[in-house]
């Protein structure tokens, strides 16, 4: 016979389970994942914004990320050999009784298998990306119908060297065709590209940079804070496995749950069951930190290494300007270029940076919303009359959303002109080592330059005492 006290504890249990978090279940699935977010997740319209008033649009310029691919070979590698360690050990606890996962997430694990296209197309375009350029180009298509006529010059499309920017070429030129008689292709890749990929061929860059130890250093001391040993914790424990998981697996986890999310009809995945949205979010500022020190302004290089592209921004519409540009001009590119361009224009910059110790919930550097895939820089050159006068209007998206580098009727062509007419200048001499910087060099001393320095300090104090 049940006492007054345990039927109480018996309704709290059931009122603890009933209000038990299901991650299958979840009205609003978290979808903020840096720089593997999908394109619609953040994305703008270009088409809710309205030309200025008695503009027509004569150029358009865009820099555009690919879209949704597979993982690299490294990637895959390391999410395929965890998935196999642990997935029958997650099914196997809740078995058990171990697990903090639902019914429904045991479901989903017991009928997920690994997609073996991963292994035979690394980096490859995926149908979902396909989808996300097209789209995009059907509303610039939309937006723009007056541009999409006359000769097949007055159109310039280019991707880098890789399959899924060609492919992103491809599925962009496709929609802009629809509906048109142009016939309009894409330029060929270049082995070498210093506008698409000039940090490819940029020795300093790689060394100082991309393979240097302020990238290696933020991102250990990100894997020690607190906050990502209380996710590894957390993971830990809602799985209940005996695999004890490291700070990489809990990383190739979030992998797993990205990638396979990004593919599935309901945009879920088992995967991202062991995750809460607090977790997700400690996890997300990862990227931000790798790519803020390997793209960002952590370093001097990166601006400059942007300024090639912009070059081509300024050149099309001064042409334009002039008679004789072109209509609909489009680069495909990286996320590393596209970040490099933010920093040469200033944007998304935080007063006092990003450091792995410190996740600002507020930072401006976040690279889920400017960063996902498909991400973009358009430019729309504007013919307008006012007053009787014929003048130029430039506006800037970025996204598809408003940027703060022109307002919404548009900056005017004098002021375009003070801010991209400087990157005309874009020698990448710098990228030599041999090459001698300049006295106000802004990059922060090394290391080992700290360590000589010191160095002969002390030989000069020793020597100093010596004949003292």
């Amino acid at each position: 016979m049940y006492t007054t006290r345990s039927l109480f504890v018996l309704t709290l249990i059931k009122l603890v389970l009933s209000d038990k978090s299901c991650y299958w279940n979840e009205e609003c699935p978290f979808g903020l994942y840096s720089t593997k977010t999908p394109y619609d997740t953040v994305r703008g319209d270009i088409r809710d914004w309205p030309t200025p008033e008695n503009c027509e649009a004569i150029s358009f310029w865009a820099l555009i990320r690919h879209g949704n691919r597979n993982p690299s070979d490294s990637v895959t590698s390391a999410m395929k050999e965890l998935q196999a360690k642990i997935k029958d050990q997650i099914i196997a606890s809740y078995e058990a009784g171990n697990s903090q996962l639902c019914a429904q997430e045991i479901q989903e694990f017991r009928k997920w298998t690994w997609n073996d296209t991963m292994d035979i197309s690394p980096s490859y375009l995926t149908g979902e990306g396909y989808e996300e350029i097209y789209d995009m180009a059907k509303r610039i298509r939309e937006k723009y119908p007056q541009l999409l006529n006359g000769s097949k010059d007055q159109f310039y499309f280019r991707p880098s060297d890789k399959q899924r920017t060609i492919a992103s070429a491809m599925a962009y030129v496709h929609a802009l065709n629809e509906g048109t008689a142009l016939n309009l292709t894409a330029d060929s890749s270049r082995e070498r590209d210093d506008v698409l990929r000039p940090y490819d061929n940029c020795e300093r860059y790689q060394t100082e940079v991309r393979g240097g130890q302020l990238l290696v250093d933020q991102l250990e001391a990100y894997f020690n804070t607190q906050e990502y040993k209380a996710v590894q914790q957390a993971v830990q424990q809602r799985l209940g496995i005996p695999y004890q998981l490291t700070a990489a697996d809990v990383y190739n986890l979030q992998e797993l749950c990205r990638f396979y999310r990004s593919w599935t009809p309901n945009l879920k995945s088992p995967w991202c069951a062991p995750f809460s949205h607090d977790d997700l979010l400690v996890l997300e500022y990862r990227d931000d930190v790798r790519h803020y020190y390997r793209n960002g302004y952590s370093s001097w290089m990166n601006a400059n290494l942007a300024r090639p592209v912009l070059k081509e921004l300024y050149e099309t519409f001064d042409a334009t300007v002039k008679g004789e540009g072109k209509k609909i001009v489009s680069y495909f590119a990286h996320d590393t270029l596209m970040e490099m361009v933010y920093c040469a224009l200033g944007m998304f910059k935080d007063p006092e940076g990003i450091t792995a110790q410190v996740r600002n919930p507020n930072r401006m550097w976040r690279t889920t919303y400017i960063a996902p895939f498909s991400a973009n820089i358009m430019a729309v050159l504007n013919r307008c009359q006012e007053s009787g006068t014929q003048v130029n209007r430039v506006q800037i998206f970025n996204n598809e959303k408003l940027t703060s580098l022109c307002p919404l009727q548009g900056c005017t062509w004098e002021q375009f002109v003070s801010t991209f007419q400087t990157f005309t200048d874009a020698p990448l001499d710098f990228c030599r080592q041999d090459y001698r910087l300049p006295d106000l060099d802004p990059a922060p001393a090394s290391a080992a330059s700290i360590r000589v320095m010191m160095g002969l300090v002390l030989l000069l104090v020793s020597l100093a005492i010596l004949y003292k």
